[in-house]
């Protein structure tokens, strides 16, 4: 241990002695340690610790699956919910939820609450104990109790000032009563946003419904049992209802799934790709820290040959130059700990709140115990690998050699050159293929975001409104209701249109129907024939500028009492009816079983895209809103200025209507699919850093390996200029070695980059993809910043005065 001290000792002071190159190493380190700090930190948060549930390993979701359609992620039936439950024997527990429209009125207040309605065993699966009050049980479901509610912590804070006399009181929720029984803890958040539980009572009839699909179930599996043994046990289930109920379940599956996993599907593409581009940086820089380390023990070569004439071991002088190696790794993590609460505070500053209350992980993105952990561990090895080269060539030296020739030529140092030559070889490979994978994501996702999406979402201003039941119970008052909303918003200056619609492009959910086409044979056992289904007002299609390909959009004559009509998108025209005509055809939305009217197809527009991220647009069926009005809908309004300017005047003019039913989440259409793109942005940004930063380091390496090169040649190149060479001929000599390594390390990182780039292209939603391009440009740029890291030590070399440079020999 006193040895070990020792070390310690004379490395802080050998660190201090060259201050510069101790400020170059511990920089470069804390690049690379920081970069791989800040992902972590996300990946800690995101991947690895969303929830703070009990065995979280334990917890799965259990989806529908239609084979044939390449369908995997179809949400349960409430009659298969309950076969799962009777007939599994995998799991301690099943449950299911469903998302909850909730209006809190009462006592001057007016607001949307985000709930869910949980079956009995939720609370219980999740083992979540509250921390006031109880959680929904076995008896909140037995009939004539009255209606209970558990509330988020987030919710009780922000709106009941903690106070814990909340619970049993009563609050009201969609005009009804329900008593408050239980505050959940502060970290718990699941469903993703949700602010109240209730229970999820389903009436007999609604056990035996196997046509709506329209619960998420979770599962515990019991201790014993793994995810692919529950996958074997659910899979007979489902084969047994398939044969039971063919018209229902006919080619219907089942998939479980790891409930982390199902909940950062969208994240851990980008996530994990940032790490390894994380990684990448980490070792661009040990690379670096490596030739800089390499360059000192030569420095130092002559008192490491005293030191071992004395009698010091090759292991321990080895061991000297690891101690140094870590101390400077362990101020590059201290520096980047510096950095990384930096790059954090930038990262959560532009997330956008929305994204933050609805994706798991974000609102706890901290650096924490784990993640200092990791960036201890990862300093201290980088710390290892960046001074195991030079401790290994420092400690194999020749003694003899060394102290004969005082510091100049011989063997060791040949195999130094030719070691720091590796090192930037290697730098150059590795920043190339981080320049084009960044280059090839922006690219990408430049494309991806700009793609037009079939409509005009300027100065579109949307929210939310949801009718409660207890108040508006048939269509009729929808339809009132929904049609002033639409004459007031119309009439407030700056506003071009307005109309209602079920959903509009960047939501998160929409409805589906099945359809089926004039002439067209019933969907066979395991076909799906799914569209979106949205009930709109006339001047929808004007409001966001979707285009008229045939017929005529709706329009006011559509009313309840005429005949049932509907437009359809371009892509559903196709898909039924091919290249024929599809106006005055008609087509039945809805299943085969219920009593829905053929409907008259009247028009066809354009295809839309919901989300930058479909690859095709869905096809899309509309039918007037006053013929199928919709409790649950989304205002819209297009302006002629700012549309956020109107968002106050357009919440009083819906609350003067009805002042218990209040809009909310009132955003631009922009700002929806900017939200929703968030990610993707976030992912380019990071990569440009990363290619950046790589550009940085391996500039810095060809300059330092060059500037060593230059100093001790001095004497073969002051012979050279006193044999007659020009100072063009020594520039050449110098810049060519330089371009030496640069096309070395091309030779390497173009097939890794080819490599990277079949990988990203079946990872990220297949928007990477070849591009010459991006090969060539940055294959460019890294050369020229390598020439420019190498001139001027080459012109350092081309100063060189031979009479100097053969009196110091």
């Amino acid at each position: 241990m006193e040895t070990v001290l020792q070390d310690i000792r004379f490395g802080l002071r050998t660190l201090g002695q060259n201050p510069g190159l101790t400020g170059v190493a511990v920089l470069a380190l804390a690049l690379g340690i920081g970069a791989n700090t800040v992902i972590f930190s996300s990946i800690n948060a995101m991947l690895l610790r969303p929830f703070a549930f009990k065995d979280l390993d334990r917890a799965v979701a259990i989806w529908e699956t239609v084979p044939k359609q390449d369908v995997n992620h179809m949400s349960a039936s409430p009659a298969d919910f309950r076969d799962w439950t009777e007939q599994s024997t995998g799991f301690e527990h099943l449950a299911a939820s469903h998302g909850w429209d909730v209006n809190l009125t009462g006592s001057g207040l007016s607001e949307r609450v985000e709930g869910v309605e949980v079956t009995r065993d939720f609370f219980a699966l999740l083992g979540i104990a509250p921390q006031l009050g109880r959680a929904v049980s076995a008896g909140d479901f037995e009939p004539g109790r009255s209606p209970v509610v558990v509330l988020s912590y987030r919710f009780w804070q922000n709106h009941f000032g903690a106070d814990p006399g909340i619970v049993g009181r009563n609050l009201l929720l969609n005009g009804g009563k329900f008593t408050v029984v239980g505050i959940m803890p502060a970290d718990f958040d699941y469903p993703v946003g949700a602010d109240a539980w209730a229970p999820l009572d389903l009436s007999t009839a609604e056990q035996a419904d196997r046509s709506n699909h329209y619960l998420e179930v979770i599962g515990r599996l019991k201790t014993a049992v793994s995810n692919e043994q529950a996958q074997t046990n659910l899979n007979t289930v489902a084969a047994r209802l398939s044969e039971q109920y063919p018209n229902t379940n006919g080619g219907h599956g089942v998939r479980v799934v790891g409930l982390v996993e199902d909940v950062t599907f969208g994240s851990r593409q980008f996530l994990l790709t940032l790490m390894g581009a994380a990684a990448f940086v980490l070792l661009l820089a040990c690379a670096n820290v490596a030739n800089l380390q390499l360059a000192r023990a030569t420095a130092r070569q002559k008192e490491i040959a005293l030191r071992m004439a004395l009698g010091a071991g090759r292991r321990r002088i080895a061991r000297q130059l690891l101690v140094e190696g870590v101390l400077v790794a362990t101020l590059g993590a201290l520096a980047s700990l510096l950095l990384s609460f930096w790059g954090l505070g930038i990262s959560r500053g532009n997330i956008p709140a929305f994204i933050i209350q609805h994706v798991p992980g974000l609102k706890h993105l901290v650096i924490d115990s784990w993640v200092l952990a990791f960036t201890l561990v990862i300093g201290l090895l980088s710390g290892i690998v960046a001074a195991l080269a030079p401790a290994l060539q420092a400690s194999h030296c020749n003694i003899n050699d060394v102290l004969k020739e005082g510091g100049r030529g011989g063997s060791a140092r040949t195999g130094r050159a030719r070691l720091r030559a590796l090192l930037v070889v290697l730098e150059v490979a590795l920043a190339l293929v981080l320049l084009v994978g960044a280059g090839l994501m922006v690219k990408g996702f430049n494309h991806l975001l700009n793609a037009d999406p079939g409509f005009d979402r300027a100065r579109v201003l949307t929210f939310h409104v949801t009718l409660a039941e207890s108040k508006y119970r048939d269509r009729a008052g929808m339809r009132a209701f929904y049609d002033q909303a639409v004459q007031r918003l119309r009439a407030l200056p700056g506003v071009d249109w307005a109309a209602a619609v079920t959903s509009v492009p960047g939501s998160w959910s929409w409805n589906s129907t099945e359809y089926r086409g004039q002439n067209q044979p019933p969907p066979v056992p395991g076909e799906l024939r799914h569209a979106i289904s949205q009930s709109a007002t006339p001047d929808y299609f004007r409001a966001l500028k979707i285009p008229l390909l045939d017929g005529r959009f709706l329009g006011p004559q559509d009313g309840p009492d005429t005949a049932p009509v509907v437009v359809i998108s371009e892509s559903l025209a196709h898909r039924v009816w091919g290249d024929q005509d599809p106006v005055g055809k008609r087509v039945k939305l809805g299943r085969e079983e219920e009593n829905e009217p053929w409907r008259t197809v009247v028009g066809v527009v354009g295809d839309i895209k919901q989300s930058s991220f479909d690859r095709e647009p869905a096809p899309t069926t509309y039918v007037p809103f006053d013929q199928v009005p919709q409790p649950s809908s989304t205002l819209v309004m297009r302006t002629t200025g700012d549309p956020i300017a109107l968002a106050m005047a357009a919440r009083g003019a819906v609350l003067s209507i009805d002042p218990d039913q209040p809009p909310y989440d009132m955003r631009t259409v922009e700002q929806r699919i900017s939200d929703n793109d968030s990610g993707v942005r976030f992912s380019a940004r990071m990569m440009l850093v990363f290619g950046a930063i790589a550009l940085v380091l391996s500039a810095a390496g060809i300059f330092a390996v060059m500037t060593y090169s230059v100093r001790q040649r001095t004497h073969e190149l002051g012979i050279r200029m006193a044999l007659g060479a020009e100072r063009a001929d020594v520039l050449r000599l110098v810049m060519g070695y330089a371009l030496k390594l640069s096309l070395a390390g091309f030779a390497i990182g173009i097939p890794c980059a080819l490599a990277l780039t079949r990988a990203l292209s079946s990872v990220l939603f297949g928007v990477i993809r070849m591009d010459t391009s991006v090969y060539l440009g940055f294959t460019v740029l890294l050369a020229l910043a390598g020439a420019a890291a190498a001139y001027i030590p080459a012109r350092w070399a081309t100063k060189v005065d031979p009479m100097i440079a053969l009196r110091n020999e």
